[in-house]
């Protein structure tokens, strides 16, 4: 299937979602006289296409990549005769990169990967973060998105990840900067078991991810199996990947007793990184607004806790009163 007849079939169907709305959006918002255009896309720039009026936007973009179908959002910071000056995209990237910072979890839960180009190079794929200080100055461009083979193409799915972003689009182009972002519907913590025998939804990898991201998933995904293991034994209903309502996940959490317990998983080379990786996410998951304040916090790693970080999480407990603890992860040889 050629990318024209991709484009077509996608203009056709996106009535049916929120994503074939966008040029009214755009009409309403900035405000234009007129709709620019009855679908979302228009005519194919030689191997890639994005959003009438796109240019100069957080632009959805849909294109050949690697011999591969890709699609998903994107800032370009590459010159051009309609946009001479990139440099006014930059607040574009700023916001987009503030965005990621704070809710690129929920996206690569979602399945999306991030990569970019600088004067033709093409990056790895990698987890949607923060975009690094390099890929601001003119030449670059920034994509956050997913691929698939072509024979692999399904219009209803791309249109649902555009659905996914649109608020994503919102956020960069109209919202202040700070003001929240409604990328999802749940708010506030709330409990959701695991069905019996449920397989551990971290092993999940997609089928671009570098070998080293797919490694860190895996091994995290054995960590939480076993310790998933470890608590039902002990009598605890045990959720994995639960929701904290804001956007984030919390790796497991367990009812004991009418109680929560977050169990945060590192698989960091020592404890002491584990914990300082750990804290700040289980703090945010148990007393961020609509707080869900677990009995226990606990990091959680393969690694045995040595002197130095005992003690440190000791006096942590006893300046602030907060419970928070350390266990070890055995994984069976």
């Amino acid at each position: 299937m050629r990318l024209n007849d991709i484009l077509s079939v996608l203009n056709d169907l996106a009535p049916d979602y929120r994503f074939g709305g966008l040029q009214e959006i755009r009409r309403q918002r900035r405000p234009l006289r007129k709709r620019p255009s009855r679908h979302p896309f228009g005519s194919v720039r030689e191997d890639w296409a994005h959003h009438v009026g796109g240019r100069q936007e957080l632009q959805f973009n849909i294109g050949d990549d690697e011999d591969m179908l890709r699609w998903g959002i994107a800032i370009s910071l590459q010159p051009s005769r309609s946009l001479p000056d990139v440099t006014v995209q930059r607040p574009r990237l700023r916001k987009l990169s503030s965005l990621l910072e704070t809710h690129g979890e929920h996206l690569e839960r979602r399945g999306f990967e991030m990569w970019d180009w600088m004067h033709g190079q093409r990056s790895r794929n990698r987890a949607p973060r923060r975009v690094t200080d390099d890929l601001y100055a003119p030449g670059s461009f920034v994509f956050v998105g997913r691929q698939a083979p072509y024979e692999e193409f399904d219009p209803h799915r791309v249109l649902r990840d555009f659905d996914t972003l649109l608020p994503v689009y919102e956020f960069v182009e109209f919202e202040p900067h700070g003001a929240p972002l409604a990328l999802y519907t749940q708010r506030g913590f709330v409990f959701e078991p695991d069905p019996p025998a449920t397989e551990n939804r971290a092993k999940a990898t997609t089928a671009t991810r570098t070998p080293g991201i797919s490694q860190v998933f895996l091994r995290h995904g054995l960590l939480q199996d076993a310790l998933k293991t470890e608590l039902q034994r002990e009598g605890a209903v045990v959720s994995t990947e639960n929701r904290d309502g804001r956007g984030g996940y919390v790796d497991l959490v367990a009812l004991r007793d009418g109680e929560y317990e977050f169990y945060e998983i590192k698989t960091d080379a020592t404890p002491r990184v584990a914990i300082r990786h750990a804290v700040g996410q289980l703090l945010e998951y148990a007393y961020w607004p609509l707080p869900a304040r677990p009995k226990r916090l606990v990091v959680a790693a393969e690694h045995p806790l040595d002197a130095e970080a005992a003690d440190y999480l000791r006096t942590l407990e006893t300046e602030t009163g907060l419970a928070i603890s350390y266990r070890r992860i055995c994984i069976s040889p």
